[in-house]
Formats: C-alpha cells, structure tokens, sequence
C-alpha cells in the first residue's frame, strides 16, 4: 500500500472523502484495488488532526501495521486496533471485568446491556476497514454507544465466519450514507479478468485499462525444495519489487521459510504468522522489498508486486460455491503485477477448469 496526498486522489475518491465530513455514520463500497483502505487512513488521520477522537479497525494486526505506516506518513498517530481487540478493551473499561469469550464469538446480549450504561462514547468515531467481515451485532453495538461509523467495505471479500452484506451493515446501523468508488488501480486488466470468474455476484466491477501479464497456473513439485528454489530465484530476479507469498496453512509458512534462508542466506525473507509467540514472525516492514511470508487470513487489504499462491491443491471444496469463489476472488486481487497460482499434483484444481489458456496460463515449475 502506497499513501497518497489527498490532491493525488482519483476525483471520485476526493468525492467521497469530502463527503464523509458529514455527521453521520457512511458505508462505502468498492471493488479490490479502488483505494478503501487509503480513503480510510486518509479520513481517519483527518479527524486525528482536527483532534476528533477517532479509532480506526483493522481486519488484521499485519493490516494494521500497514495503516500505522500510512498514517504516520500523512502526519497522524492513530489508534488502530482489531475488531477482537477493541471489543475486548472497551468491555473492560466500561465494566472493568474481562469479557469472557468461546471460540472467539462474543455474548452479544451481555455486550449490549453493557453499552446501554456507557454514554461516553458519542462523539467517537470508528473507522473500519473490511466491515464485511465483521458480524451484523457489532454495528448494532456501535449504534446503542452513540458513535459514528464509518464503514468501507465490499461485501464479494467476505471471507470470515462472521460477515455481513451492505445491507445488513446498513441495516444494523439504523441506515446510513451509502457511498461508492468504482476505478481498480491495482490490478492490471488480466488479473481483473481472471478475478471476474470468481465474482460471486451478478454485477461485475468495471475492468481496469492498465495492461499486465497474463496469470499463470504453475504446476509444481509436491516436495518443497524445488519450489523453494524457484522462489529464491524469482527473489533474487525482483529484488526491488514486494513479493507475497500467500500460504494456507502456518506450519508451511516456517518451513518455507527455513528451506529459503538455507539456500539463500542474503534475501532477509519477512514472515507474519498472527498466532506465533516468536516476535520476528509478527512484524513486517511495509517499506521493505522482498519476499513477504504470509498467511490467508492476514492477507486481506493488503497488495504486493507480485502474489504467489503456492498451494490451491489444498482447496478441494465444491468450486462452485461462494465462500471458495470469495477467498480466490480476495488471492487473486491482491497483485499489483504478476500472479502465480501454484498446485500439485496430476490434475489442476477444479477451480480452474474451464477458464481459457488466454486468461490463465498454463506453466510447469521449471527445473
């Protein structure tokens, strides 16, 4: 992610933004790559600076990481936290008891009795990145505390458990100004052409002009060292450039890592894996290129030069279904240049089928 000035906007996204002034809560909507993520950070620094009280929530602690790095560039220091996390922090100040949670779902009764008795929060802003990952009770809560919501979202990345449609989000907040942005500045137009067969609603994004290379389906060795060893070549080919390496499964992600840094002591590959107690595997230098090791639950909002996808073999659910077509429609959308979707295996993903050479090239990993 690359901050911008606010003159540097697209003039669709400097519409939004001046929209936004308004009181109120707003929800806008926009495919991958049409900057919902900058117009967040941009508003939420915003407010930081005229001292509004503002938090911004992040989908993910590595996203968050990101936005920190944006909006000390633009000249704020925001609050920014996870949707777990502020739910979790603000039920301890307000009540000052820890909130009890099972698999991660909250007791959304129990939360709302709590914010019937906190009125200190109107007049505070939220600014939430990804709100269609978050459940439909969250923004009920934020309604009852009285703070405004200002949610960017698009509801075909919904890749959690806990979602929500922009109608439910609008819904939920009691109604709201619907805003949207429509330009992809991200991908070129063959990656938006390949991401079109995983769209799962009926009205497809506009394709973005930027030519690109057409995305590759590379077949690979199931052992990891071959791959590895193309890996490090691709690293040390690229070395300018972002290189996200989006792995399904943490334990590959350290045995990836192990296996790179034996062949290649010199590339300095980045690691984030949420759940590890080791710090070096929770902090990634957004400014930094090279080879980014990263998980798909971390990815979202996340975009690099190029995207590896090492692994579809391990996705053998039914193709047609809408959370498979939402998480590779997310994978897909996240280069700004090449794409590399990697299996193994005799027989390509059935995900893949039936989608033309000309859209998807098909490769075998060279030797």
């Amino acid at each position: 992610m690359v901050t911008i000035d606010y003159l540097d906007l697209l003039a669709e996204q400097r519409t939004v933004l001046d929209r936004l002034i308004e009181p109120g809560h707003h929800l806008v909507s926009g495919p991958p790559g049409s900057g919902k993520s900058l117009l967040a950070i941009h508003h939420a620094a915003a407010l930081e600076i005229a001292g509004r009280p503002v938090t911004l929530i992040a989908h993910s602690k590595l996203l968050g990481q990101h936005l920190n790095a944006d909006g000390v560039r633009l000249g704020a220091s925001l609050p920014i936290m996870t949707f777990h996390g502020w739910v979790h922090g603000w039920y301890r100040e307000t009540t000052g008891s820890p909130l009890g949670a099972r698999n991660g779902s909250f007791d959304w009764s129990q939360l709302m009795s709590a914010a019937l008795h906190d009125t200190g929060r109107r007049g505070h802003t939220l600014v939430i990145d990804e709100a269609q990952d978050l459940p439909q009770e969250f923004f009920s809560l934020c309604r009852v505390l009285g703070m405004d919501v200002i949610a960017f979202a698009d509801e075909y990345q919904r890749i959690t458990s806990t979602q929500s449609t922009l109608d439910e989000i609008e819904k939920a907040l009691g109604g709201c100004g619907q805003l949207e942005i429509s330009t992809n500045l991200r991908n070129p137009r063959p990656v938006a052409e390949l991401a079109r067969h995983f769209h799962p609603g009926l009205r497809q994004p506009p394709l973005p002009h930027r030519d690109g290379p057409v995305p590759v389906l590379l077949r690979r060795p199931e052992a990891r060292r071959p791959f590895a060893r193309w890996l490090t070549r691709y690293a040390e080919d690229h070395r300018k450039l972002k290189i996200g390496v989006v792995i399904k499964r943490s334990r590959e992600q350290g045995e990836l890592l192990a296996e790179i840094e034996r062949m290649r002591t010199g590339l300095r590959p980045q690691i984030y894996i949420g759940a590890a107690g080791d710090t070096r595997y929770k902090n990634i230098d957004a400014d930094r290129p090279g080879l980014r090791l990263v998980n798909r639950a971390s990815v979202k909002g996340l975009d690099f030069d190029t995207v590896i996808v090492p692994d579809t073999h391990l996705d053998a659910g039914d193709p047609s279904s809408a959370d498979l077509k939402m998480l590779y429609y997310v994978l897909i959308t996240r280069t700004r240049g090449e794409l590399y979707i990697c299996y193994s295996g005799d027989q390509e993903p059935r995900m893949f089928s039936g989608i033309p050479q000309q859209t998807l090239a098909r490769e075998l990993l060279p030797g």
